[in-house]
Parts: structure tokens; sequence; C-alpha cells
């Protein structure tokens, strides 16, 4: 990338209500893979047609990361470089598939002051012409200021507090208050990783490629995309799968690989279910990640529905709130993901 300063608005500019352009982004079986790449996860549902249709799909789909990083693509390049992302939502509704083409768009939803930041929310959609919309979701930027300056770095973030359900299930109440072991990435942050995230969406915030732009901005080099955290956590991926200790779904008798000691980790589940599927998540985010930094993350129950009759069978709306820190120990981001525990067995 050149030293040269991109194009980026500054907070008094901004209009409530003004659309962003919109953004038309074809799904295809190589998106898949790069999604793979980009995300690194290996969960069957995004790359193998055969289980996902199993399972009630209408075929492979892009995960919430990839909709997090399509959402953030195209927040930034309205934006520019010199605006810093606080928050971010994501609700699922659809799925996009390969032969999809999603069309993204949005428009300014609100303009406010909060302390030394100026911010902006801003509410996005992705539809295809086939299939509707498949996912809707929100970006609240810090922006730079002609009066107020440059955006400044978040110091400190603490975890949010939930409201559990009314009518919580017992089962769900024991888990409350109870964060499981930390988990530690398969992984480090690395610049190879960056790259393939945005190249999986063809993001090109000059932030977060080497070069004279990243080293002379006020971040002083590289940094990763905010909304990756869970990408920066994940395990390796031999690791990864529906069974955990079997995770190739297509030869269930392989064990992990590298084998592991004990038991593998596993997060709380209404009793009976045997499927997850991913509806959204809220994103808030600390101190950026940087290549080489570490990151581990503890989960917890923060909610869960009483039985709901869905589009895929009963289930369990289930909320964890996964909290991100990195090698100083410092929390660098959270995530709310609310989950659909489904497929009860007889």
């Amino acid at each position: 990338m050149s030293g040269s300063m991109p194009p980026f608005k500054f907070w008094e500019d901004v209009e409530v209500g003004e659309s962003l352009p919109r953004l038309e982004f074809p799904i295809t079986t190589k998106t898949m893979v790069l999604a793979v790449c980009g995300t690194r996860d290996l969960m069957p549902y995004h790359h193998d047609p055969a289980y996902s249709k199993s399972v009630g799909n209408r075929d492979m789909f892009v995960n919430t990361m990839f909709d997090q990083a399509l959402f953030g693509r195209y927040a930034a390049d309205w934006s520019g470089p010199e605006s810093d992302f606080r928050e971010t939502t994501l609700q699922m509704v659809g799925s996009l598939c390969p032969g999809d083409l999603a069309i993204v768009e949005g428009r300014v939803l609100e303009k406010r002051e909060s302390g030394r930041d100026r911010l902006v929310k801003i509410e996005m959609g992705v539809s295809s012409p086939d299939h509707g919309l498949a996912a809707t979701g929100t970006a609240t930027l810090a922006m730079p200021s002609r009066v107020a300056g440059p955006v400044q770095p978040v110091e400190r973030l603490d975890k949010p507090v939930v409201t559990p359900h009314p009518e919580m299930p017992d089962f769900a109440k024991a888990w409350l208050g109870k964060p499981g072991p930390p988990a530690r990435a398969g992984y480090p942050v690395s610049e190879v990783q960056i790259l393939y995230w945005c190249d999986m969406v063809e993001d090109a915030n000059p932030l977060y490629f080497d070069g004279d732009y990243a080293r002379k901005s006020r971040h002083g080099g590289v940094v990763a995309p905010p909304m990756g955290l869970i990408t920066w956590s994940m395990q390796r991926a031999g690791h990864q799968g529906v069974d955990p200790g079997a995770p190739d779904c297509n030869a269930p008798a392989r064990k992990p690989w590298p084998p592991t000691d004990g038991k593998p980790r596993t997060i709380p589940c209404p009793p009976g279910v045997r499927e997850t599927i991913a509806q959204g998540s809220t994103q808030q985010y600390g101190k950026l990640l940087r290549p080489g930094d570490r990151v581990y993350s503890t989960t917890e129950v923060v909610n869960c529905s009483p039985l709901k009759q869905t589009r895929l069978g009963p289930g369990y709306f289930q909320t964890n709130l996964d909290t991100y820190y990195n090698q100083k120990d410092e929390i660098v981001g959270w995530n709310l993901f609310a989950l659909l525990r489904y497929g009860l067995t007889e």
C-alpha cells in the first residue's frame, strides 16, 4: 500500500438518514473456500454441502464471521480508515450459499457524542435476489472530528450485564456466573491470517496491510480487523467439528489431531439437543489486536429461553458471553453470541 492518505470522513460531515453506496458481492464455491481460510472455521455447515443439507439447510452457507467481515468492509469503505469500530451487531435471518448474489445496503441511523468519542451508528442489511434477506447488522464507529481531533483508543473494556429470561429453564440457571476454563487460540494473530480475512471479502483497509500508511498511522503499524474476535481465538483445524471427540463428520473414527490430553473443552448445552446454529451476535471492542498477539477466551452462559418451536423444529435460544483477552490479560473484546440449540433426540 502507498503512504498517501486514503479518503476518510469527518463526523461533522455525516448526516442522519444518508444512504451508503450499494455493494454487490457474488457468493461462489471459491467464496466458501476463502471463508474457511479467512475465518479458520472448519465446522461442516460451511464447507460440506451434504452435511449441511442433512441438518435442514439448503446448502453450505457462509458463517457469522463472514457476514461480520462483509459488513465491516462495507462500513469502512464508507467511513475510511481513520474511524474505529466500537460495537457491531449481527442478526442472522437467512443464509448466503453458493450461487447467491449478496447485496449490501445501509444508512446512517444515529449520530451522537459520548465523552471524547464522536459516534455514528450505521444499520445494514445483506440480501440476495432469489432468497431475500440473509442478515442485518449495525456498526457503531468512532469518527475523527474537525473539532475534537482524531479518534482516541479504548483504554479499558468491561463485561456487559445481561438480564436473564424470566422463564429460563432450571438447568440453565445452574450455569449462570460460571465461566469455563480459559481456551487458548490455536494460532497467534498474524499478518497472514489478517490478509486471508481481507481476501475473503476484498477488504482494502490499509491498516490491515504492512506499508507506509499503517506504520505512519496513529496505530504505528498493522492492526487486526476488530470484528474478527472469533477467528483470532479459533482452535487448531483438526480439533474443530460438531463432535469435539470426532471432529471429521465424514470419518467419525478419526480422533482430534494433534492428540489432546484429557477431555475436549465443552460449552453447556440444553439436554437432548444435537445441533447448533448461530443466530446473531453483539460485539464490543477494546484494545486492537496486532500481529504476534496471543488470544485466549472464556465462555459463560448468560441467558437461555424456554423450549420454542422454530422452522428447524423445537429448540432453545441460548446466549453465551465470550470474553477475549490478550497475552497481557487485557480484555480486547467481548461477544454476546445467540445460538439456536435444536435437533432434540427422542
